[in-house]
């Protein structure tokens, strides 16, 4: 929701208060009956002043297990991610066209997720994630100048790491560095913390996730039922 008016306010859009948001969504989401469920929570305006809103409420199945236990390919796609002049990648918009080509370039490679590169060549995200790396201890992951949305999954890790007191570095990250990488792993609101092994069909680190890696994935899984539980 906070970040949702952000992007509005990015836009120069107004929107509903988030307590009557949240409200709606919480209301939603029990008429539903659903025990496991997806919201998508998006706004469309007519004028600078007047916005519909839309909740869409489906169901949601946990991906498979193996996903977690053996760890996901990424594939770089030859779309970049959009310039810093042409859009604010901070202003979550439906814009995915170059999401969709990318899918399309990539449809035969067999990975899970896709990885983006950005202006100056550098990792910039995955077309539906955050990408993290763990190099000797340290916590690296693509800085938001790199053309990434901050992904709220991505600041739960951020800030569980920090609680750890682990070096974390958010920077500018080369294909190379991933490449190099001794773990890997991508986050989103869906899959949570997921671990990567492989990268362009290049081993990362032992070939299976790592040992921080499912700290990180423990840390958010207790973050989840703290806030449920407030």
């Amino acid at each position: 929701m906070n970040r949702l008016h952000e992007s509005c306010r990015g836009a120069a859009r107004g929107i509903a208060s988030i307590p009557r948001l949240a409200a709606w969504a919480r209301r939603s989401f029990k008429e539903a009956e659903m025990p496991e469920a997806i919201l998508r929570l998006s706004i469309y305006w007519k004028n600078a002043d007047a916005g519909a809103l839309t909740l869409t409420v489906r169901p949601f199945a946990a991906y498979p297990t193996e996903w977690y236990t053996e760890g996901v390919d990424l594939k770089t796609v030859v779309p970049r991610r959009w310039p810093l002049k042409s859009q604010d990648p901070q202003i979550k918009a439906s814009q995915f066209m170059n999401g969709v080509m990318a899918h399309l370039d990539a449809r035969q490679a067999g990975a899970r997720e896709l990885l983006f590169l950005g202006e100056g060549k550098f990792v910039a995200e995955g077309s539906v994630s955050n990408v993290f790396i763990i190099k000797s201890k340290r916590l690296l992951t693509p800085h938001v100048a790199s053309g990434i949305l901050k992904g709220v999954t991505r600041g739960v890790i951020l800030e569980a790491a920090a609680r750890r007191q682990w070096d974390v570095l958010e920077t500018f990250l080369t294909r190379h560095e991933f490449y190099t990488a001794d773990e890997c792993f991508i986050t989103n609101t869906s899959s949570e913390v997921l671990p990567v092994v492989r990268i362009d069909g290049r081993r990362i680190g032992s070939g299976l996730p790592g040992e921080m890696t499912k700290i990180l994935a423990q840390d958010f899984k207790k973050c989840l039922k703290s806030n449920a539980r407030s």
